[in-house]
C-alpha cells in the first residue's frame, strides 16, 4: 500500500472514530509525506547543479 492510500484509509477511519493515536499517526504520516517531497526536490536540485559543474569543468578543460 502506498503512503498516501494508507493517509486516505485513516482520514476515513477519523471520521468514523475520533481516537488521538489515529489522529497522532495521521499527523506523522502527512510529515512524512512533506518531507518525502522534500527530499526529491532537493535531489533533484543536486543532480542539476552536478550537471551544470561537470559542464563547468569541461569547459575549464578546454581552455
Amino acid at each position: 500500500m502506498r503512503l498516501d492510500d494508507y493517509i486516505n484509509v485513516l482520514l476515513v477511519k477519523m471520521k468514523i472514530s475520533h481516537k488521538q493515536i489515529e489522529r497522532q499517526l495521521l499527523q506523522w504520516l502527512l510529515e512524512l509525506r512533506t518531507l518525502r517531497g522534500h527530499v526529491r526536490e532537493l535531489e533533484l536540485e543536486n543532480r542539476r547543479l552536478k550537471k551544470d559543474y561537470e559542464k563547468v569543468v569541461r569547459q575549464s578543460e578546454k581552455n
